[in-house]
C-alpha cells in the first residue's frame, strides 16, 4: 500500500511539473515579434502568428519552411538539425539562436531544459496559438 501511495505521488508531481512550462499569456505578448538570430548573425526569422510574412510559424515563408538552409525547421540546415552547435534542437548546443525584441535579447530559442531563459519553439508555438 504505501508503495501504491508514493508511486501516486510521484505520478501526480511529474505531472503538475511538467505543466509548468506552459508559456503564459504575458510571455507570448512579449515574445510576439521577436528576431530569432543565429550565433553567426543569420537572421532566421520571427515568433509571431502563422499569417506573418517572417514567422517560423508560417510554413509558405522561406523561415517556416523545412527546405530553406536558414530555416529552423529544416532537419538538414546548421540551424535545425539535431547535431548544430547553432540549433535550437540540440540540448546541448552551446550556440542556439537568440531572440531579440527592440533591440535587448528576451532569451534562446532552445530545447534545451536547462538553459535559463529558453523557449522551445514547438511549445511556445502552440502555447501562443501561433500554429495548430
Amino acid at each position: 500500500m504505501f508503495h501504491k501511495i508514493i508511486s501516486l505521488i510521484l505520478i501526480f508531481s511529474f505531472m503538475s511539473y511538467s505543466n509548468i512550462w506552459a508559456v503564459s499569456s504575458y510571455e507570448c505578448y512579449e515574445l510576439d515579434g521577436a528576431k530569432i538570430i543565429a550565433e553567426d548573425g543569420t537572421y532566421l526569422g520571427t515568433l509571431g502568428d502563422s499569417y506573418e510574412s517572417d514567422s517560423i510559424y508560417n510554413e509558405y515563408s522561406d523561415h517556416g519552411s523545412t527546405y530553406d538552409s536558414d530555416s529552423i525547421w529544416n532537419e538538414y540546415s546548421d540551424y535545425g538539425n539535431d547535431y548544430s552547435s547553432q540549433s535550437p534542437f540540440n540540448d546541448y548546443a552551446s550556440d542556439p539562436p537568440v531572440l531579440l525584441k527592440d533591440g535587448e535579447v528576451v532569451g534562446k530559442l532552445t530545447t534545451d531544459p536547462y538553459e535559463y531563459d529558453s523557449v522551445d519553439p514547438r511549445s511556445v508555438g502552440k502555447d501562443c496559438g501561433w500554429t495548430e
